[in-house]
């Protein structure tokens, strides 16, 4: 029998789907626990139980498997139709009625975690691999611990590089909560050194990320440089005067408006160009946008709402800068992908980004929140043919060292069949998961 994985993540995510995509052929049974969220995109080979009954496939194949609405009073039609028929019935067959919308309009978990741990009493997976702490990991320890299967799976925690640590840990309840999430997974990994220092900083027994261990990778296990460079073969400099802006949002982790006020401030020096507003979505953002924005930067910019990997990608490769200022960061896949394609990067000077580019030769470095570092990164990028062209060169042999998806495959191939193994060691060992695992199957 193949070994089991349950992740836990969202499905309308292009990481999720890219991750679980690297055990295609593996040996693997695979499924997707989707938290709530957008709609899974198109194709999806691996069952899916979907937690938002709104979240309506767009014209999706694959199987899915409805785990649980949401809604605070789940029921049918038959079961209101059983509660109309009740409140008419004669005493004796009110009760059987009753009870006949109870059971029908309990076709759902009333929670996220009584349909966690439904699947984990009807499928039993060998191994859990939550996609980030909030709200994945913690969604998982809440509930095996609340439904008693917490040791019934080794349990992979992987942090995602912006918020998940860098940020919460300096609010003392996210501490605590992500220090326990330390103590009780088996494994851990993450897409920056920084982050495996902070863990063992903070608890995590080192044996969590040696053995086995997948050592520094990114969240979308790493990408097909050779299908990337391909896209396009002329370099930024021959390209449209295009950038791509993946991050026209508002969060904790980037923000919008000094992007705004540096577009302005320089425009006359760097049109004629075009800007890819990708995820321009946010009420917030986009009445700034209005309100902020010079007419004719406006005019010169193309707003898209969600849009899939794919065109995204073939965006970059057409493009000579890609724009990702921001506030707290992994190593940002915009990055990586944008030095794949031969987009030139303009990132900012992050502790996790700094170790493995260096401004001028593989990036333009300016802070997020001064206009005048993006917008003279901007104008340089703009005008400066020999560097983007030089850097478009310099960064696929880069891109190669640090996130070749070929290796990146073998490691966590491995890495599973290794937690496969030892899960099934200790299962024969272990007399108490023995009786955990029995007890989920009552």
């Amino acid at each position: 029998m193949n070994p089991k994985i349950l992740f836990i993540g969202y499905a309308d995510s292009s990481h999720t789907a890219s991750w679980i995509e690297l055990l295609d052929g593996a040996g693997f049974d695979v499924r997707l626990f989707a938290l709530p969220s957008l709609a899974p995109p198109v194709a999806l080979a691996y069952p899916i139980y979907l937690t938002d009954i709104d979240a309506r496939p767009r014209k999706v194949t694959g199987p899915r498997i409805q785990a649980f609405d949401p809604r605070p009073t789940p029921g049918s039609k038959a079961s209101r139709a059983f509660r109309h028929i009740a409140a008419r019935a004669p005493g004796p067959s009110r009760r059987l009625f009753v009870e006949m919308a109870d059971r029908l309009g309990r076709q759902w978990p009333a929670t996220l975690e009584e349909a966690l741990a439904n699947v984990f009493r009807t499928w039993r997976p060998d191994i859990v691999h939550t996609l980030g702490f909030d709200p994945a990991a913690y969604l998982f320890l809440r509930a095996a611990r609340a439904y008693g299967f917490l040791g019934g799976a080794r349990w992979v925690a992987q942090a995602r590089g912006g918020p998940d640590l860098d940020l919460f840990q300096h609010l003392p309840e996210r501490l605590a909560l992500i220090e326990e999430v330390f103590r009780a997974c088996d494994h851990f990994i993450c897409d920056n050194e920084r982050n495996y220092a902070f863990a063992l900083e903070h608890g995590l027994d080192s044996s969590k990320i040696e053995n086995p261990g997948v050592g520094v990778v990114s969240g979308a296990g790493g990408l097909d440089v050779d299908a990337l460079a391909a896209l396009s073969a002329d370099p930024p400099s021959r390209r449209e005067r295009i950038i791509v802006w993946p991050k026209t949002y508002e969060t904790m982790s980037s923000k919008a408006l000094p992007v705004f006020e540096a577009l302005n401030t320089i425009w006359d020096r760097i049109q004629p160009a075009r800007i890819e507003c990708l995820w321009l979505v946010q009420d917030e953002v986009r009445i700034w946008f209005n309100k902020m924005l010079r007419e004719d930067v406006k005019r010169s910019c193309r707003i898209h709402q969600r849009l899939d990997r794919a065109p995204v990608l073939q965006m970059m490769a057409e493009s000579r800068i890609m724009l990702a200022p921001s506030l707290t960061d992994g190593i940002p896949n915009a990055m990586l992908e944008a030095m794949a394609t031969g987009a030139f990067p303009i990132v900012s000077p992050l502790a996790t980004i700094t170790p493995i580019v260096e401004n001028e030769r593989n990036v333009l470095f300016a802070r997020n929140l001064y206009p005048d570092e993006i917008a003279e990164a901007l104008i340089r990028a703009m005008s400066d043919d020999a560097l983007v062209d030089t850097a478009a060169r310099t960064n696929l042999a880069r891109v190669r060292e640090l996130t070749d998806r070929g290796r990146v495959r073998s490691r966590v191939v491995e890495f599973y069949h290794a937690l496969a193994a030892s899960d099934r060691a200790r299962r024969g060992e272990s007399a108490l998961a023995g009786s955990c695992i029995g007890s989920m199957a009552q």
